[in-house]
């Protein structure tokens, strides 16, 4: 089959974005079983990697790369029908999908574009993510118009969180499939060693490795809650720790002075770099810690637990699920003091050995089920 997926965002190797990683992931996935596969982004390189083409139809014909607040700009709130009728005319305009057999689509956004096709929606942004994005306005205008499709045989939804899956389903009167999100672990190893990525970036290498290896949203995400936790840490802890921050896209640099003034005051040292490969910061890390505050899935801690690594986890409804069957992960519940409590204990016993998850675990999020899982749909 030939098969078209449509991506917001621009995806290379330095992606950090879970719904990027997802979808390069989902498009190798799916080549694997013999399929043609295409990926169009709103902004980003042309390439082939893989055997899978990514596009770029420069959709806001700008320089650079693309992001939630330049759709705004051009489309309003996405509180009317007529936003998400000028973004579906527009996207017809530069995609021609005849040749597809199906589509896959990564953002709700895209509700009105190609309805007479076959196209699968993958639900990346839950309720809370959602009204934080667009406002609640635009948030109920959502669901209003995923209910007149509750009906129609060529539009299915998928959640990648049973729990999320559920909600959705009884919010909108639509059936939610179910399939978590898979891990192609190959693309998250690198050959190069510990000690050269470390002198690469400049990093301490007598220090505790901390990674956040998720965006630097601070709402969402949380970083600061992070940050909070280790200010309470007693002073010869701080001296034995570097956090390292990824996932610094250009929309969240106004928020970069504010952790490093606050780490600072504290004593703590911390790094917020952008990678060139998400391989480069699992292979340096000695333990994870990933605070968010909510997640439609949790790309990262599914990333970090397949690679054994120890890893914090809040304890919200995804990531229970993601840590489900898996010894590797701890949880807190939202709670400075308790992240605190945990890092400590971690830093106490500086003993960061990596293990390999077990089978039953690391069988859920099995390309080959995965690609499976999409396939059947249609």
């Amino acid at each position: 089959m030939r098969i078209a997926i449509i991506n917001p965002w621009s995806i290379s190797k330095k992606s950090v974005g879970g719904t990027e990683r997802f979808v390069m992931d989902l498009a190798e996935a799916l080549h694997k079983n013999g399929n043609e596969v295409d990926v169009y982004m709103f902004s980003g390189e042309n390439h082939i990697l893989n055997g899978i083409s990514y596009i770029n139809i420069n959709l806001l014909d700008i320089d650079g790369d693309a992001d939630e607040y330049m759709l705004q700009e051009h489309f309003g709130k996405f509180d009317t029908d007529d936003a998400y009728d000028n973004l579906a005319k527009l996207l017809e305009s530069k995609i021609d999908v005849t040749k597809y057999d199906f589509i896959q689509l990564n953002s709700l956004l895209f509700l009105q574009a190609w309805r007479w096709k076959k196209r699968v929606f993958t639900i990346h942004t839950n309720p809370f993510e959602y009204e934080l994005a667009w406002g609640k306005t635009s948030y109920t205008k959502c669901l209003e118009i995923m209910k007149r499709y509750k009906e129609n045989p060529d539009t299915i939804f998928v959640a990648p969180s049973k729990f999320y899956a559920e909600l959705y389903s009884e919010l909108t009167n639509c059936k939610i499939e179910y399939i978590p999100h898979a891990i192609d672990i190959s693309r998250l190893e690198t050959q190069s060693l510990k000690e050269k990525i470390i002198h690469k970036y400049s990093l301490a290498e007598n220090r505790i490795h901390i990674i956040v290896p998720s965006r630097l949203e601070p709402i969402q995400k949380q970083p600061m809650l992070l940050l909070d936790a280790c200010c309470l840490l007693p002073q010869e802890m701080k001296e034995q720790i570097e956090i390292i921050y990824t996932g610094l896209d250009k929309q969240y640099i106004k928020f970069v002075d504010e952790l490093k003034n606050k780490a600072k005051e504290n004593s703590i040292i911390i790094h917020i770099i952008r990678f060139d490969e998400m391989a480069e910061v699992y292979k340096i890390g000695d333990f994870t810690v990933l605070p968010s505050k909510s997640e439609s899935f949790g790309y990262s801690a599914l990333e970090s637990l397949s690679l054994g690594i120890p890893t914090i986890l809040n304890s919200i409804p995804t990531f229970l699920e993601i840590s489900t069957g898996n010894e590797n992960a701890y949880l807190f519940n939202n709670s400075t003091v308790e992240l605190k409590d945990l890092i400590a204990k971690f830093i106490e016993q500086n003993d960061f050995k990596r293990a390999i998850p077990p089978f039953a675990w690391s069988e859920q999020y099995s390309m080959n089920s995965f690609a499976n899982n999409y396939l059947k749909l249609i």
